[in-house]
């Protein structure tokens, strides 16, 4: 008799401790049979403790609601916070994109004014172009 008792404690510790384990997530397997027979066994622990540790009372569920409408207001909070640096960042590109629109017409016009300087150049004679050296850096004979 006693060896019987010993045996149903061992059962029943042992069917505990499956039942904590797959309450806590350790045992899930890729194999679904095993994983079913797991929660087979654990499924005694599963509802005892559900019917004595059951939390779903009206006050319970209140909180919960209001926590879910509390992370609503969070949520809408940081929607609206991104919206507005999203709003920030847009007119920042914009910016920047005008300041490239003027940067590169000067850098156009500049190489116009490079090509038409080269053509000048080409086209004054050897005298015209010593002059305006001089004028440009100065006689460095005079100094």
């Amino acid at each position: 008799m006693k060896k019987w008792i010993i045996v149903v404690v061992v059962i029943l510790v042992g069917l505990i401790i499956i039942g904590v384990l797959y309450d806590a997530g350790y045992l899930n397997f890729k194999w679904s049979t095993l994983s079913m027979v797991f929660a087979a066994l654990a499924g005694p622990y599963m509802y005892i403790k559900n019917k004595l540790f059951n939390t779903n009372n009206v006050d319970t569920i209140e909180d919960m609601i209001k926590k879910a409408k509390a992370g609503l207001k969070v949520d809408e909070d940081h929607r609206a916070a991104f919206d507005e640096t999203i709003t920030e960042k847009e007119t920042e590109i914009n910016h920047l994109e005008n300041q490239v629109t003027v940067l590169d017409q000067k850098l156009k016009e500049m190489e116009t004014k490079a090509e038409d300087t080269h053509v000048e150049v080409k086209e004054m004679s050897s005298a015209e172009i010593a002059k305006a050296f001089e004028t440009l850096y100065g006689n460095e004979k005079d100094e």
